[in-house]
């Protein structure tokens, strides 16, 4: 996440197309929005912002198609298309982070209407290949900025996350003290078992006589 954006297809040669190794890299790409083919995440919530997520695919310039989550629009928006936050039209540059799409939900996303895609609760990208017309790309941009901007107002975009150890030095220190304690109980045993050692052999020997 703290490396320079690099183009997509240089990123793809460089690290390979497997989606693991791709995710959370900044990218750069050009082609051309689809517009029409839009869709919607009702009722999503990012640092404390709700709205309806708005996704957009992009046709790339070697044909290929990438899903590109534009951000956030007001609860109520019409579309899809988004009204009054249409992406430009023609040619765009994007810059953005790759993600590998959201977990599917447990009972399963229902088959779309009309088979279009209009509004879908999560970003499962297997589930957008395969009711798209389209053979949408494994990953995914989480967009950032785009040239040219456009008339219509932009999305709200969705943050990148902080960059923190997380709980790694909790858990290394949870682990440390069991480990202590486990030697020191073990301790306390061979201990305990050599006292009752030397009480029985002792209580085994015959008295002196003087």
């Amino acid at each position: 996440m703290e490396e320079p954006p690099g183009s997509f297809d240089g990123l793809v040669g460089q690290y390979g197309a497997d989606p693991d190794a791709l995710i959370y890299r900044q990218a750069i790409v050009t082609g051309r929005y689809l517009t029409p083919d839009e869709f919607f995440s009702v009722g999503r919530n990012y640092s404390s912002v709700t709205g309806t997520l708005v996704m957009t695919p992009l046709e790339l310039d070697d044909g290929s198609i990438m899903i590109i989550v534009r951000g956030l629009v007001p609860v109520g928006t019409e579309g899809p298309p988004a009204d009054g936050y249409l992406p430009p039209v023609g040619t765009v540059t994007l810059t953005g982070r790759l993600d590998d799409g959201e977990e599917p939900l447990r009972i399963g996303e229902s088959p779309p209407e009309n088979g279009t895609i209009e509004s879908i609760s999560r970003v499962d990208l297997a589930y957008i290949d395969e009711w798209s017309e389209f053979d949408v790309l494994p990953v995914d941009l989480l967009l950032d900025t785009q040239q040219p901007a456009g008339a219509n107002a932009m999305p709200i975009t969705i943050p990148a996350p902080e960059l923190s150890e997380g709980k790694h030095l909790g858990y290394a220190v949870q682990w440390f003290a069991f480990a202590l304690m486990a030697l020191v109980g073990a301790a306390v045993l061979v201990w305990q078992a050599g006292t009752e050692k030397s009480k029985d052999v002792a209580s085994q020997e015959p008295p002196i006589h003087g």
